[in-house]
Parts: structure tokens; sequence; C-alpha cells
């Protein structure tokens, strides 16, 4: 994954109303952090993270250039958290990890399906356990997303971790077996149902 610039600059003020006053000029606080820096408050450009986070997804690889006392330096980074306003969905809060790009990382890769599974269109049900796959790998080499393509899925046929085709460097971290994405009998799951109610009963007696 291509590396994406994002300035910064050290957070001397961490009281509330210097976080209420960057948030105002376009700016959000933030942490960096990593194996070989100690934690540090910084703030970041709200618009350009948000366009990072829009256009590269929570997995890009971002130099970061930090201003102190005069001086830049640049470090790697992956967006480790982020934060939102509940009422309008707006970044207040973000947590950077730095990273060696020699150092092996894990990331949570986004899961997209694509195309129409023909099992759906007669009567199954279309279930997707794991909508995001942990993976291993270089901090340069974390995919933006697995695209699954779910055209060719009958009733009772499964894409597992193991069917995942994966870029080289790349290690799934998991089962094998594990379902990704799975297309189920509707009767299955009717069955299923009242069974989970017997046991119920059983237990109370």
């Amino acid at each position: 994954m291509e590396a994406i610039k994002l300035d910064a600059q050290v957070r001397l003020e961490k009281n509330k109303f210097h976080k209420h006053s960057l948030r105002k000029r376009g700016f959000i606080p933030a942490v960096i952090y990593g194996k070989t820096m100690s934690s540090m408050p910084i703030a970041v450009n709200t618009n350009e993270l948000q366009k990072i986070l829009g256009e590269a997804g929570s997995n890009a690889l971002i130099n970061m250039s930090i201003k102190r006392d005069g001086a830049t330096e640049d470090h790697q980074v992956l967006v480790k958290s982020v934060q939102r306003d509940v009422l309008h969905n707006t970044l207040i809060h973000a947590d950077f990890h730095q990273v060696s790009l020699k150092d092996m990382v894990n990331a949570t890769v986004p899961v997209h399906l694509t195309g129409s599974a023909p099992g759906v269109s007669k009567g199954g049900i279309l279930a997707q356990p794991l909508r995001g796959v942990e993976v291993e790998c270089l901090a340069s080499s974390i995919p933006e997303a697995f695209t699954v393509d779910i055209s060719s899925l009958d009733i009772g046929q499964e894409i597992t971790l193991a069917d995942l085709v994966l870029p080289p460097g790349v290690k799934v971290i998991g089962e094998g077996h594990a379902h990704v994405v799975a297309i189920y009998a509707s009767h299955a799951v009717e069955d299923a149902e009242p069974a989970k109610e017997e046991a119920v009963e059983e237990v109370k007696e």
C-alpha cells in the first residue's frame, strides 16, 4: 500500500478547553506511540485525516511529519483507532501507531462482497460471519480490502479463510475452515430455533 503524507504538530496543552479550540480551528487532538518512542500528544488536520480514511482506508500507511521546537521529525504510522462524535459522526480524536517498515504488524482487513449468489435467489440466506479478516504482514503490504466474489455460491456452499487469495507476504490469522461468507437453507435456520427453545425449557426444569 502506498504511503500517504500527513502533517502534525506537537500538542503542548492537553486540557478540555484547548481540545475544543483545536476542533474549532479544523484540527483534532491525537496521540502517537510506538516501540521506539514514548506516547506523544499531537494535533492533525481533521479534513486531511478524514480524506485519508475515506480514500485509502483505516489501514493506510502514513508518512507523518511532526513539527516540534522548530524542527520536523518523520514517522511511519498506522491509524490505530479513531473516535467520532455520536451525533454528527465527525472525527474528534485519533491514535496513531508508529511502525517500522522492517517489522511485521497485525491489521484487520475489511471483506467486500461482489456479485449475486444464485443460492439467495433460490431462497437461501446469505451470512457473512467475517466482515474483517486479521492478517500479519509488513506495514507496507497491508491490503486495502479482500474482494470476495459470491456469484457462484449455491445453497449449502461457503467461502472460507483458506479460499482467500492473498497478496505475497500476507498471512491470514485464524482457522482456515472459518467461514467468511456462506449460503444457508432457510429451513435450517427455522429448524434451529425450536431446538434452542426446547433446550431452554429443559434447563428451566
